[in-house]
């Protein structure tokens, strides 16, 4: 059996007695000797293996070595692969240099002298064998040129990607910052501030104010479950309904009904959104909400005292085409009130071992800077919340308002 270092060579004689002579001589490791006793039979030989070197006899019966050769030399897999001649001393120049011209490369002339036949078979058989490590070689190096063609190729795919990612995310943020108010309505008396941090580039908390008739403002905080890029259409779709429902109705249930009508055929997908709608009237300084299972507001007295808990009255929008929400009874502001809204993102952040801030820390925080402007309330909310989650990765997104009515009317 041929191991994987040896080299072939065709032995091609019609006389057994020659073939056993060379096979004698050339007998030894790292040669796989194939014995052909004709012309045809060497064909076939050729068919099956690669030869390092053929040793052919001129004289055979039926076809000669020269002939032979001459149909090694016509398929390719064999076009290249030396051919010495073993004759009979004396042979002419012209019967020769017919051997050369059909592809010989050396003669042998009989009796062969074993050393110089060993010698001879050695040059050819370490040619084929750096010939082929070089293609050995040459295939790696292709292979390897493939590979890190392949390679660039993903690198440059992804990095394309992540470029039109970044894109049309930074787009998209961009479209959806403009949906948020540029600045809070000037209402007097009171002092207003709402700001959403997403926990992504993208988010699917939502505030908003929206014009109302004689000197009122619906004021709107939303939260569409999930965050990311899911939420933000939901969000989107949920701003342009409030904003063409309150061009036709003061009433903050029956917006919140006509929205979550609209929202049930639009959202689909098991999401929803939870939203508290309320109509700050400036002249007879009052509040009234409707929430659509919103996380609770506040109404805080001017001592930091809890006066109203703004707890939901109805089930999410998206969910029952047909679902109602009462509005909740009208809350008369006093001087020094604080209404505070927010999403559960700012509750529900968790400090590295797991303690959630809650809604103790976040009435603390307020209570601390109630003496503040609304913007610097809202802002410490969010200090206070990142410093309790050791500035970790913010997993939901945070919204929050803060409405202050002025201590003196």
């Amino acid at each position: 059996m041929k191991s994987d270092n040896e080299v072939n060579i065709l032995l091609v004689d019609d006389q057994p007695k020659n073939l056993l002579a060379l096979e004698a001589i050339l007998a030894g490791s790292g040669r796989n000797l194939i014995k052909a006793h004709s012309g045809p039979e060497a064909l076939r030989c050729l068919l099956r293996d690669d030869f390092a070197l053929i040793l052919m006899d001129v004289l055979m019966p039926g076809m000669d070595g020269f002939e032979t050769a001459a149909l090694i030399r016509e398929r390719d897999r064999s076009s290249h692969t030396p051919i010495i001649f073993l004759t009979a001393a004396g042979m002419s120049e012209t019967y020769m240099f017919k051997g050369y011209s059909v592809g010989a490369v050396d003669y042998l002339f009989k009796p062969i002298e074993p050393e110089v036949l060993r010698s001879k078979v050695t040059v050819f058989v370490d040619l084929f064998k750096k010939t082929q490590e070089i293609k050995r070689q040459s295939e790696q190096l292709r292979d390897f040129e493939q590979r890190e063609h392949e390679r660039q190729l993903a690198e440059a795919q992804q990095r394309w990607e992540a470029e039109r990612r970044q894109l049309e995310v930074h787009t998209a943020r961009s479209i959806q910052q403009k949906l948020f108010p540029a600045a809070a309505p000037a209402l007097a008396g009171f002092d207003i501030f709402g700001m959403s941090h997403p926990a992504e580039d993208m988010g699917g908390d939502y505030f908003d104010y929206l014009p109302l008739p004689a000197e009122s403002c619906a004021i709107a905080i939303g939260d569409v479950c999930g965050h990311g890029m899911g939420p933000a259409l939901p969000m989107a779709t949920t701003r342009a309904h409030l904003h063409v429902l309150a061009l036709r109705s003061t009433d903050m249930g029956e917006i919140l009904a006509l929205a979550n009508r609209a929202l049930a055929a639009d959202v689909g997908d098991g999401r929803f959104v939870t939203l508290l709608l309320g109509r700050l009237d400036c002249a007879a300084r009052s509040f009234v909400y409707a929430s659509a299972g919103h996380h609770p507001g506040f109404v805080l007295g001017p001592s930091g005292d809890v006066r109203k808990v703004l707890r939901s009255t109805g089930v999410p929008l998206g969910i029952e085409p047909d679902s109602l929400f009462p509005a909740a009874p009208e809350i008369v502001l006093d001087a020094g009130d604080l209404v505070l809204l927010l999403t559960d993102g700012l509750a529900e952040t968790t400090a590295p071992d797991g303690q959630p801030f809650g809604m103790e820390r976040a009435l603390e925080v307020v209570l601390a800077n109630q003496l503040k402007p609304a913007r610097a309330i809202v802002q410490s909310l969010y200090e206070a919340v990142r410093a309790f989650a050791k500035h970790q990765p913010q997993l939901d997104d945070i919204t929050a308002i803060v409405i202050k009515l002025e201590r003196t009317l």
